[in-house]
């Protein structure tokens, strides 16, 4: 499923985004690889987010919150992906945050994230929105 970014989401992660937290380990590949050919593509990546969006969302009410995404997105990115201006996030607005991001961890736009590009600012970046 594509998702269309919005032209304010992927600025800002261009921008800002691509900060991950100074203590933030940096995340191996194979986390996000369950087809195991050592790259992780858009699909993968937001297969993982799902997920962790599930986990971060512990009353269960479909959306996250600033509190709950805190040291994830940045206040300039919850508004800018936050469309309805409801302050906080669906699942589907969390996962275009993780496309953006993708985008951003991928220079060469071949559509895969190798160790190289998930060990870079905007791979730990993104890496913090799947892990």
């Amino acid at each position: 499923m594509a998702y269309r970014l919005p032209a304010a989401l992927l600025a800002s992660v261009l921008a800002l985004g691509v900060v991950a937290p100074a203590f933030a380990a940096p995340a191996e590949v194979s986390a996000f690889d369950p087809d195991k050919d050592g790259t992780i593509d858009l699909k993968e990546a937001q297969a993982a987010a799902a997920k962790q969006f599930d986990m971060l969302d512990p009353d269960k009410d479909g959306t996250l919150d600033a509190k709950e995404l805190t040291g994830r997105v940045t206040a300039a990115e919850l508004k800018a992906a936050d469309p309805d201006s409801d302050g906080t996030l669906d699942k589907k607005e969390y996962l275009a945050v993780v496309a953006a991001r993708f985008k951003a961890a991928d220079p060469d736009a071949e559509g895969t994230i190798d160790a190289k590009e998930l060990a870079s600012p905007a791979g730990a970046s993104l890496a913090t929105l799947l892990k």
